[in-house]
């Protein structure tokens, strides 16, 4: 073979194998097929939540305003009185909750004296008091929270006649309540509830029969000091 036969073989060779070497780097794999991943979903806490709550109560009476007829009466009181009650709510926010609570006023005596003819009238007036309340808890009750809040409801007033007026008589009245307080946790469930309540009930009035009229009470308003727990379910 000539030198000119072995040049070409050359010059072939070496084109083949840089389009060779050319084709070989610029070839890929195809990459592998890639997979969604969906984003993590944020699942709500729903710890502690809904809690129960049951409480003790001592209530200072504001002297009513009492009526028999047309008749007016002086020197109006009505003693202090205990209270027992329960109730379940749920916490909103950290800061906002609501609760439904029940109570019962045990009785309470109601004196006053006929501005016409000097009789002394007694009777004695029991309430149970049921109340949608809300709360703003101004911290996020991990430890110390005061908070102020706020009830709307009815009262079931049944008063008894003692003295210048026949039986007892009951009624429904609407009933408004104002609160003010703090809680302090004792545990991962346990609060203490300590409070002040203000809290409006109506009226109420006793049974009349032929020969004594309804002895009347309107207005009735009590200061109540308040104890005890609330329970958070885990």
């Amino acid at each position: 073979m000539g030198i000119l036969s072995r040049t070409i073989l050359l010059a072939c060779a070496l084109v083949t194998g840089s389009v060779t070497g050319a084709a070989a780097a610029d070839f890929r794999f195809p990459p592998e097929p890639v997979t969604a991943v969906p984003s993590a979903i944020a699942i709500p806490d729903y710890s502690n939540l809904w809690y129960f709550r049951g409480d003790v109560g001592y209530s200072v009476n504001e002297d009513p305003d009492l009526s028999l007829a047309s008749t007016s009466f002086n020197n109006e009181k009505m003693d202090e009185s205990w209270s027992i009650g329960a109730g379940f709510g749920y916490n909103f926010t950290d800061n906002i909750r609501g609760d439904l609570t029940l109570d019962h006023r045990f009785e309470a005596d109601v004196t006053g004296t006929n501005s016409l003819t000097a009789a002394r009238s007694t009777a004695t007036l029991a309430s149970t008091v049921g109340l949608a309340n809300l709360y703003y808890d101004f911290r996020d009750r991990e430890h110390f929270a005061p908070y102020l809040g706020g009830g709307i409801g009815w009262s079931y007033n049944e008063m008894d006649g003692q003295t210048g007026a026949a039986s007892s008589d009951e009624s429904f009245e609407l009933a408004l309540a104002a609160m003010a307080g703090f809680s302090y946790r004792l545990d991962d469930g346990w609060l203490f509830d300590a409070g002040y309540r203000f809290l409006y009930l109506g009226g109420a009035q006793t049974g009349s029969t032929a020969t004594a009229g309804a002895l009347s009470m309107d207005d009735i308003y009590a200061h109540e000091l308040r104890l005890g727990f609330r329970y958070e379910l885990q």
